[in-house]
């Protein structure tokens, strides 16, 4: 149990641990930024990275042996609540040249399916992420020269900036980059996105990739690389949010397959597209009840849907672009985890994004319409039992979200 303690303390801390019912708001997304650059003198590559990915092998051989997580570089101290880590800089201080070769190998770089050798050119210890991210040469230059930390962060907080020289047999192409390091247990709700950006072309190809680079991922390509990954970011967000799965349920069971339901979706969308954007952007309140709040109204917003469908009312344009509205800021706000408002692909990203959700919201439509129709052919008296049941469930979860999250925000 000690051993599963220290595992979860590394990634999260107490500052990472998320708070039940913000389903959209959570903080526990970890990013992992890479930026690739060129130059006359070659390729160097920029990595910020959450610390803990950066010790997988040391996670992991304590995770199997059993043994405390306490090295030269990672120390514990005993709080009310159990240890707490930290990174030594006197220790790093006292084998740079080790810990420099710790940082070269946690990522595998290669090229046309070879090996390609990457080097430290140097590297900063930060106490916690950074507000903005380097987008491009000049910008990792001045990432470099702000100094880092001169206090023992956090294990769990501190990230590690750190510049690579990489070489490469035709610095223009392809390169793929791996996770060399185990990937490392993660609390629930807990998650790691990589942004990677291309700065060697003009403007800069940005995309991102979730998980801790189990699997390759490929810098350079085709432009529809950064559409695509975002195009699927926005179908996973829609299909993975349960709130959003029912609402797109209860839209569809309470218009039917009839024109109307046209009307009803179109407003759902331009409602959620205009928060999306807006409030990704920054034109959102910085309360601190605010998050808290609108999760609460978006459980309400489902409950509203539940109950319409079920009265077959579903017939305010106005209500439903309303509704959108609301559920729009959910969606910015992951959309942040992911994408900054720096980026230089913004407006794509954005396009691309909310073209997922788009794809996600109407394969769920085209599942629940064809799977009423076919109950219907099946039984026609207990398709309406079943629709409705379905309906009743929904609302009674919804209902339930309202009282939870509610409970956040008078805490």
């Amino acid at each position: 149990m000690r051993i599963l303690f220290v595992l979860f303390l590394s990634i999260a801390a107490a500052a990472l641990s998320p708070r039940p019912g913000l389903a959209h708001f959570s903080d526990g997304a970890k990013v992992r930024s890479i930026v690739v650059t060129r130059d006359a003198e070659g390729v160097t590559a920029f990595v910020r990275a959450p610390a803990p990915l950066l010790f997988g092998d040391l996670l992991d051989d304590a995770r199997r042996n059993g043994t405390p997580l306490d090295t030269d570089v990672i120390y514990s101290r005993e709080s009310d609540t159990g240890p707490v880590f930290y990174i030594s800089l006197d220790a790093i201080e006292a084998d740079g040249a080790g810990f420099a070769k710790r940082l070269e190998k946690a990522l595998s770089w290669s090229q046309n399916g070879r090996p390609a050798g990457a080097a430290i050119a140097g590297f900063r210890v930060r106490a916690s992420e950074p507000e903005t991210h380097p987008g491009n040469g000049e910008e990792v230059r001045a990432a470099m020269d702000v100094a880092g930390t001169t206090r023992d962060p956090l294990f769990g907080e501190a990230v590690i900036d750190m510049e690579l020289t990489l070489s490469l047999p035709a610095p223009g192409g392809a390169i793929e980059v791996v996770a060399a390091y185990p990937a490392i247990p993660l609390l629930e709700g807990v998650s790691v996105e990589n942004s990677i950006t291309d700065a060697r072309v003009s403007p800069p190809a940005v995309f991102t990739v979730s998980g801790q680079l189990e699997v390759p991922a490929t810098i350079g390509g085709p432009v529809w690389r950064t559409a695509a990954e975002f195009v699927k970011q926005g179908v996973l967000h829609i299909v993975e949010g349960i709130d959003h799965v029912f609402l797109v349920v209860c839209l569809a069971l309470g218009a039917g397959a009839h024109r109307r339901l046209i009307w009803i979706v179109t407003a759902f969308t331009l409602g959620h597209s205009v928060t999306l954007i807006a409030t990704f952007l920054g034109a959102a309140p910085e309360w601190p009840w605010f998050i808290p709040a609108v999760e609460t109204a978006i459980a309400a917003t489902v409950f509203y849907a539940a109950a319409a469908a079920f009265r077959r009312r579903m017939d305010s344009v106005a209500v439903i672009a309303g509704v959108g509205l609301l559920h729009g800021l959910g969606f910015s706000f992951v959309l942040g985890d992911i994408l900054g408002r720096d980026s230089p692909n913004l407006l794509p990203a954005l396009a691309a994004f909310n073209v997922g959700i788009e794809i996600g919201q109407l394969a769920i439509i085209a599942l629940t319409l064809a799977a009423l129709a076919l109950l219907t052919k099946l039984s026609e008296d207990m398709a309406p039992v079943l629709r409705n049941a379905a309906l009743a469930g929904i609302a009674a979860m919804s209902a339930w979200w309202v009282i939870e999250r509610g409970a956040s925000l008078a805490a």
